[in-house]
């Protein structure tokens, strides 16, 4: 495994540059008018991964062949809770988190807040398209009982297992039918969904536009490859960044909670989990070529767009932390790729901060349709084009579940993303402060330093504005 690929943030524009979120007053848009027409109606398929950070470019070789080389990549994208649940239901409603309501993937409030009757595949459903999802839906759907379909879906292939990130001896939810898939190497689920996915895609019927929801568990833990990748990365060099056990957190307000540098063993096992979950995205790979092979064979490639991303990141052992939930760039800067069936991006890369909270807009412009919900994102389809448009220069990140404290993660917290800073308040009183310009690897907090008050003061206003500012309607 290669040192983070994490980009550093340019200073593209400074932090007091715009005193608000001048994007916002654009997020409601009428549909690009390069994005569809009545005669000519885009599928659009989206592939989701499940924990994966921007790491894996070395074992994607699908996704940078098959999509990156014919479309755009967007190396400045960040989902604004890193948690799959509430991240998830961001990406199908266009809303932040404490818009939706879902803030945590098990308990209340979580997939009870959800409205399942407004969401991406009810307005593609309602519009006209054939939906499918196929793989992990939210987080506690299964746990509430029952075989239920949700609203807007017409091929329901949902993995129902408890947990649901199950890579052998899970069930599926196949159209209202319970059926269960053993430990053969033909059970391996990211196999069986592919295959699901792929004969969705067979199906499909001349004419009638559709929309595919791609989500294996790769490399969600316990990260198990197919039985062919087990071994391909077994002499993968540790991860070696300045942020990795980092020897100096007495600037960190956490650091009671890991006062200690991670020792050898919980180093061996980092690598172990790295290994792991690396080696299962080869199949999820391989997924990649086989849905793009079955479009090619439909003669679908020229009316298709492929969105490629993932629901949040992963720490391993950056900060002397491991998992998601925490805000830093290793938790919440993920892959998203975009193929078109247009030629003006091939080969791009986009710098622009886009987010999980843009999908839902995005796909609706890309079907000729308004979002059924007021939207905290904006569509990015022009950028697909090649265009340049307005755009966010701040955001939120935020975790508004329980506190995770006594199991290695954060209290509750929202923060702003500027180009150059991140700026953190914990519910407890607690505030980080980092120069992403100047420590790309979040080591040095200035947050409570007297040189940094006003900016904190600043940062603090931007964040409290973005909290405060109501998702806009559709136009």
């Amino acid at each position: 495994m290669q040192p983070s690929c994490r980009r550093v943030l340019a200073i593209a524009t400074a932090v007091l540059a715009a005193a608000s979120f001048g994007a916002r007053t654009a997020a409601a848009q009428p549909a690009h008018a390069g994005a569809a027409t009545p005669e000519r109606r885009l599928n659009v398929v989206l592939i989701l991964s499940d924990d994966e950070r921007t790491d894996g470019a070395g074992v994607m070789k699908n996704v940078h062949r098959l999509l990156a080389e014919h479309g755009v990549t967007f190396a400045n994208y960040h989902v604004t809770t890193s948690l799959c649940g509430p991240s998830r239901a961001s990406m199908l409603q266009g809303q932040y988190s404490h818009t939706t309501g879902v803030v945590g993937n098990f308990g209340l409030p979580s997939y009870t807040a959800f409205d399942s009757s407004s969401n991406l595949a009810v307005w593609l459903h309602d519009s006209g398209y054939r939906t499918a999802l196929v793989g992990k839906y939210l987080n506690n759907y299964s746990l509430l009982g029952g075989n239920r379909i949700p609203p807007g879906w017409d091929d329901w292939q949902a993995m129902d297992s408890v947990p649901l990130e199950k890579y052998y001896d899970y069930t599926l939810n196949e159209n209202g039918r319970l059926v269960h898939y053993g430990t053969a190497q033909a059970d391996y689920s990211t196999t069986v969904l592919t295959q699901k996915a792929t004969t969705f895609i067979r199906h499909a019927r001349t004419g009638k536009p559709f929309f595919l929801y791609f989500a294996p568990t790769a490399p969600h833990l316990p990260a198990i490859p197919a039985k062919q990748d087990q071994g391909k990365l077994v002499n993968l060099a540790p991860l070696n960044t300045p942020a990795v056990n980092e020897k100096d957190i007495s600037d960190k307000p956490w650091r009671a909670w890991h006062h200690n540098l991670l020792n050898a063993a919980a180093r061996l096992y980092g690598n172990h989990v790295r290994e792991r979950q690396l080696e299962s995205l080869y199949a999820l790979d391989r997924s990649v070529k086989q849905i793009v092979d079955t479009l090619h064979e439909r003669k679908l490639l020229g009316n298709t767009v492929i969105l490629y991303a993932s629901d949040n990141g992963f720490l391993w052992g950056e900060h002397r932390l491991g998992g998601k939930i925490w805000p830093y760039e290793e938790s919440t800067h993920v892959p998203l790729v975009v193929r078109t069936p247009w030629p003006e991006g091939n080969g791009t890369i986009n710098r622009k901060p886009v987010l999980n909270i843009d999908l839902a807009s995005t796909i609706s412009d890309l079907a000729g349709i308004e979002p059924g919900k007021p939207q905290d994102g904006r569509s990015f389809v022009p950028f697909l084009h090649g265009e340049t448009i307005p755009w966010r220069n701040s955001y939120l990140i935020e975790y508004l579940g329980r506190d995770a404290l006594k199991v290695g993660g954060p209290p509750k917290y929202t923060a702003v993303h500027t180009a150059r800073y991140l700026y953190i308040e914990y519910e407890n009183g607690w505030r980080e402060l980092y120069d992403l310009h100047n420590d790309p690897w979040e080591l040095n907090n200035l947050a409570g330093k007297p040189e940094y008050a006003a900016l904190e003061i600043t940062l603090g206003e931007r964040l409290h504005r973005l909290e405060s500012t109501p998702p806009l309607p559709p136009a």
